[in-house]
């Protein structure tokens, strides 16, 4: 029973991480050839000079004090002098859902760093971002994460990295759940850590 507890909690702390990777290759947005790069400059209104990097993204937004579960959100990053664009392809049109300026962010999640094949996460005042950069194949898209990451992080940014700076930790409460057996009339219950999503950057002054 331990053991599936703490599966239970492990999941739910990492849910989107685990989403994020493995449904990528489900979204084929178009982004790569000459009218699909003309289309993402008329939607979202960027010039072409500044378009810097542009591939498949899908990412979790985690509000402090949520329990650390996400909807995994499928779409198109953008990144721009003027902010990395989060934009949703809806209809056949890009639309901007989001917009992430370095000067929002206030730390850094990454576990094996800057060039690692992985998702990483952007901490601001109000949430925790994960951003899952992909190739069309769903792949981790390792040069334009690079790009996105670096644009993210400016100079003397606190990146926390290996089991440093995790951003859902428990509460001290605990939930019961349960349900039946699958296939059968038995009943099955356990009781859960409560976790919630936190802020853990370093204090800063606004």
């Amino acid at each position: 029973m331990n053991t599936f507890k703490s599966s239970i909690q492990n999941v739910a702390a990492a849910i989107g991480l685990i989403a994020a990777v493995t449904v990528g290759g489900c979204v084929m947005i178009p982004y790569d050839t000459p009218e699909s790069k003309a289309q993402i400059q008329h939607d979202l209104k960027i010039a072409p000079s500044d378009i810097q990097a542009v591939s498949e993204t899908n990412w979790c937004l985690f509000p402090y004090g949520s329990d650390g579960s996400c909807r995994v959100t499928q779409g198109l990053g953008v990144l721009t002098s003027k902010g990395l664009i989060l934009s949703l392809y809806k209809n056949h049109t890009y639309v901007e859902t989001a917009r992430i300026l370095p000067e929002q962010v206030q730390c850094v999640k990454t576990d094996g760093g800057r060039t690692a094949l992985e998702p990483f996460s952007v901490l601001t005042k109000d949430q925790a971002i994960m951003l899952a950069v992909i190739t069309p194949g769903g792949r981790l898209n390792g040069p334009v994460k690079v790009s996105f990451f670096d644009y993210l992080t400016k100079p003397g940014q606190h990146v926390f990295t290996g089991a440093d700076g995790r951003y859902v930790r428990k509460t001290g409460r605990h939930q019961t759940v349960g349900g039946m057996v699958s296939g059968t009339a038995i009943p099955w219950s356990t009781t859960l850590d409560v976790t919630e999503v936190y802020n853990p950057c370093p204090q800063v002054t606004d």
